[in-house]
């Protein structure tokens, strides 16, 4: 066991009388700590988060972040929702410094809350199985997995709720109270190729004179369930990729081109439809540039080689990107497909000698694994979330001592994203209480390996 989670309260109304002999105990065996609040959103957001601080006192180094617990029956609006839990992050993380955890399950989440707003937060998802969990469309990936309430630890009486951390022992000490150094050469939570690009190298960088990123490269990156994703002997470079439109509300697949630029400068993008598989008339291409965000519609169906996605002027070292939606609006049986291939990326303003690079593939490829960011936590965000990666999660198994727990990556699990460090592990908490909620099926339902 390496770390714990503590429950300190429930809403305004309840503190746990165990919370302080917990704390001590656990600090005294040598774990790393966090406290908990089980959220009630029709509760004051503000007085919850304050009486959870007020409780907790200020953290210390070493302490993890504070974690929201997302699951009440005690239920408001979709719209009320998603204030309330805005207003405790914003402040909790305020106090303290540092990101909160987000505690939720999947249909929860779809059902009651229902917003990509908070994936900046790292998410610890309820999914009883031992295998990959199903965490929420919104998130690119998880954290920590509570897969059963089954775990024997030491000291204390029936059984806890079993976790698997996802990444190593020093990515979870990256998540602690200053645990984020950056020069340490390890990339860890807090660290990305934007505040430390040499502890998180980028994908890829596009030198002067432009580029050209395609599938394969490690900044062409692949998100959602891999079976919707389609592979063919065509296009530019002799490959490319596809997925169906939907006309869901959020997309459920997607691709973003990662733009890690050497140079701020003017660039043309220009991206390849190779036909027939490019039959979508609704696409939308989203530029992030240093002016923000631009849309580009594009008819994909009339189109047939490179198209114009404009000219843009981008910042060398920040967070750039395009990334193309299969939610479309396009109905569902209709199966129009959309085409994802290269992207051109053309200097305007005076520039050196042309070169063309997209980064090193990572070596997965779009049945397995979503392309990556070559193993770091730094190939750039989904939004505000963590770039996609594949590595193996250990599973913890019972001891006489308590929960094993392999920190060192060697233990056996699936495959799964959205992992940071390197290595993985897996970890045990103390109680939580168990999710509850509808489970409703979805076409799209996806887990993360």
């Amino acid at each position: 066991i390496k770390f714990a989670f503590i429950r300190a309260s429930d809403g305004t109304g309840y503190i746990d009388d165990k919370f302080e002999g917990n704390w001590s105990g656990a600090l005294q065996n040598g774990l790393i700590v966090g406290a908990y609040q089980y959220f009630r959103p029709s509760q004051d957001p503000i007085a919850q988060a304050n009486f959870l601080l007020d409780h907790t006192g200020p953290l210390q180094p070493g302490d993890l972040p504070p974690m929201i617990d997302v699951e009440s029956q005690d239920l408001v609006g979709k719209p009320q929702y998603v204030d309330a839990v805005r207003a405790w992050l914003d402040h909790v993380e305020g106090a303290t410094g540092v990101k909160p955890f987000i505690y939720t399950g999947y249909y929860y989440w779809k059902d009651y809350v229902g917003t990509d707003e908070f994936i900046d937060h790292p998410l610890w998802i309820a999914n009883y199985n031992p295998g990959c969990p199903l965490i929420p469309d919104y998130w690119p990936g998880w954290k920590i997995h509570q897969f059963c309430a089954c775990g024997d630890v030491a000291g204390i009486g029936g059984v806890v709720d079993s976790d698997n951390w996802n990444g190593g022992l020093d990515d979870l000490i990256g998540h602690t109270v200053g645990g984020a150094v950056c020069g340490d050469g390890k990339c860890v939570f807090g660290e990305d190729p934007y505040n430390c690009s040499g502890d998180c190298p980028p994908c890829g960088v596009i030198p002067p004179a432009g580029a050209t990123i395609d599938n394969g490269d490690a900044c062409y990156e692949l998100y959602g369930d891999p079976k919707y994703w389609r592979s063919e002997a065509a296009g530019q470079g002799g490959s490319l990729v596809w997925t169906n439109a939907t006309d869901f509300d959020t997309p459920s697949n997607y691709a973003i081109w990662r733009l890690y630029f050497e140079e701020s400068g003017t660039y043309k993008l220009s991206t390849w439809i190779q036909q027939p598989f490019g039959e979508t008339e609704a696409a939308v291409y989203r530029v992030q540039h240093s002016g923000g965000e631009t849309l580009v519609p594009v008819n994909q169906s009339v189109e047939n080689g490179w198209i114009d996605l404009g000219e843009y002027h981008f910042d060398a070292g920040a967070n750039h990107s395009l990334r193309l939606d299969d939610n479309t609006g396009e109905l569902n049986s209709l199966e129009m497909s959309i085409v994802c291939d290269a992207l051109e990326v053309t200097r305007l303003d005076p520039n050196p000698d042309p070169t063309s690079t997209g980064g090193d593939s990572d070596g997965v490829d779009s049945f397995g694994n979503p392309y990556g960011t070559g193993g770091t936590d730094g190939g750039g965000t989904d939004g505000a979330g963590t770039a996609l990666t594949a590595t193996a999660t250990a599973t913890a198994t019972d001891s006489a001592t308590g929960l094993d727990a392999d920190l060192d990556g060697d233990g056996q699990g699936c495959g799964c994203r959205g992992s940071t460090g390197g290595g993985s592990g897996a970890g045990a908490l103390l109680a939580l209480l168990l999710l509850v909620g509808g489970r409703r099926g979805r076409a799209r339902a996806r887990r993360t390996c």
